[in-house]
């Protein structure tokens, strides 16, 4: 279920360009219940999928197919995936 959301803008470096992610904030709603995370995990939206979610899925239940979950520098879980489109359509 999404939680909130944040964005984060990067700034040019080593010849790559200036870029601006948009993570959605869940709380893990996996089933069965003892197989959730205990902390909140972000989703960090495609290109494609920011005019989709961005600002519209809050408070929402998003399905995600996690091909992995990565770790930031400051260890926070980032599912690395793509949305359910079926399941994210009640999110208008």
């Amino acid at each position: 279920m999404v939680q909130t959301q944040d964005s984060a803008t990067f700034p040019a470096k080593d010849g790559r360009p200036a870029q601006t992610a948009f993570n959605l904030v869940c709380v893990d709603m996996s089933q069965p219940p003892e197989a959730r995370m205990a902390e909140n995990i972000s989703y960090r939206l495609k290109d494609e999928e920011v005019s989709k979610y961005w600002g519209k899925a809050m408070d929402k239940v998003i399905e995600v197919v996690c091909k992995r979950i990565a770790h930031s520098k400051a260890g926070k879980a980032i599912l690395i995936g793509e949305i359910i489109p079926a399941a994210a359509a009640a999110v208008k």
